[in-house]
């Protein structure tokens, strides 16, 4: 949407059309329809590229943050859901205390206890963890987007299927709690006298 530079009409779809040569020279304008049909103007073809990239989509983002990376993406690698207990049975099982295993990885004991009281520490840290403890505290990713709907049958679930599922439940009526009506005193409607 663009506005009509002979006529002046904003919001409008507007093409690039050019003048005859006794009045404008052969200029370039961006006009209307109504403009085109009404002087007569010769409308520009639109240039189709003819140079059409090949190349696989890439997942860039711009903007705010760091350009080119797209941290939609997943990785091969995530934390594992037990990485506390991990940390503390590798502890143990070394025979080190808390204070002990700060001392090797330099960091304070608090970061050991909140590790391994389940709240995530920084990648530094978990890398850090997995050298003093030699253990693995990542697995393979593995994605929550796929579910298997399993029936009775070794048949395929249909949609009707399901529709039959739901309407096979009997719907229970709740019971309206009798509410306070707004705008009105818990005591009544004042009366005047």
């Amino acid at each position: 949407m663009g506005a009509c530079e002979l006529c002046g009409a904003e919001g409008i779809a507007t093409k690039r059309a050019k003048i005859p040569k006794p009045v404008g020279y052969n200029s370039m304008l961006e006009c209307c329809n109504r403009c085109i049909d009404s002087m007569g103007l010769i409308v520009e073809a639109a240039r189709v590229p003819t140079d059409i990239p090949t190349a696989e989509p890439q997942s860039v983002v711009s903007g705010k943050g760091i350009s080119g990376v797209d941290i939609m993406t997943k990785d091969d690698l995530e934390l594992a859901n037990d990485f506390h207990s991990r940390i503390r049975n590798a502890r143990k099982h070394r025979d080190l205390s808390q204070e002990d295993l700060a001392k090797q990885m330099n960091e304070k004991i608090g970061v050991i206890q909140k590790a391994e009281n389940g709240i995530r520490p920084t990648d530094s840290l978990l890398n850090k963890f997995e050298k003093a403890l030699e253990i693995g505290l990542f697995v393979e990713s593995v994605s929550h987007a796929h579910t298997m709907v399993a029936s009775e049958t070794d048949r395929q679930m249909t949609i009707s299927d399901a529709k039959n599922t739901s309407e096979s439940e009997p719907k229970k009526k709740q019971k309206k709690k009798k509410g306070r009506r707004l705008g009105v005193s818990r005591s009544g409607a004042r009366s005047r006298r």
